[in-house]
This record gives structure tokens, C-alpha cells and sequence, in this order.
């Protein structure tokens, strides 16, 4: 991720990344390149994994992602804001880790331009929690 350069803009209430590409993670219509956007997600989800469950991985639960998907519906050019937002279940979360060692959970993210609010794509990360 040092590769990228996201940066987190916040953390409460919402989960908000910026990523400003250089050109050299750019592809062949001026963009940041898919798998720096997919990358850029996967960023903002485990930040909000870490923001929600934070407390659970500094007791020893491992974080991973264990399948995601995007679908990307704009031209993404320039400066790109990634909002992340737990779409399952905390409460559930937490009783599945204690109960099975295991849990897992979506994340959405809504990736936009900054410039113009367009959105230019939507992924779903499926975040997990593990025991060892």
C-alpha cells in the first residue's frame, strides 16, 4: 500500500480514503490503473475492519480478506475518495468469533471522484476474523 499512497481522511463516522495516483499507477485512458482502485478498496475496508474490530486482532484474531468483487461503472481520473461501510452484522460478528473462532462479513465500498462526486465503482470485500 506505501506503493499507492492512500490516505486515510477519516474514521468517524465514516470510513473515508483518498487516493491521488501518480502517473505511474496510471493505465491507458489516464486513470488510476483497476488494480490500484482495487486496491485502494481493499484499503478501506480493512481500515474499517480495524476501526470496528480493532480491539479483536490486538487480542490475536487475524484479519483477511476472503473474497471480494467490484464492478466499475465510470471512468475513474484523478483524485479518488473510497467510503467504506459494514454492511453485516457487529453484534454478530463478535458472537461468531467468540463462539466459532470465525467470523465473516461484508464491507461495501463506493469509490467516487473527488473532483465531481461521480462514482466509478462498487466492491464488496468479505472481510474475516480468525482464531488461532
Amino acid at each position: 500500500m506505501r506503493t499507492l499512497g492512500p490516505r486515510v481522511l477519516s474514521t468517524e463516522p465514516e470510513v473515508l480514503l483518498r487516493l491521488d495516483a501518480g502517473q505511474e499507477l496510471h493505465n491507458h485512458v489516464g486513470g488510476p490503473h483497476a488494480a490500484a482502485i482495487f486496491g485502494l478498496g481493499e484499503t478501506a475496508a480493512f481500515s474499517l475492519l480495524l476501526r470496528d474490530f480493532g480491539d479483536l486482532v490486538e487480542a490475536g484474531a487475524i484479519p483477511l480478506v476472503k473474497d471480494a468483487s467490484i464492478g466499475y461503472s465510470s471512468i475513474a481520473t484523478g483524485v479518488l475518495l473510497a467510503q467504506a461501510t459494514l454492511t453485516g452484522d457487529a453484534d454478530g460478528v463478535r458472537a461468531s468469533l467468540a463462539e466459532r473462532g470465525r467470523a465473516t462479513f461484508p464491507v461495501e465500498v463506493r469509490i467516487r471522484r473527488e473532483d465531481d462526486g461521480v462514482e466509478t465503482a462498487l466492491a464488496t470485500y468479505r472481510m474475516a476474523l480468525l482464531r488461532t
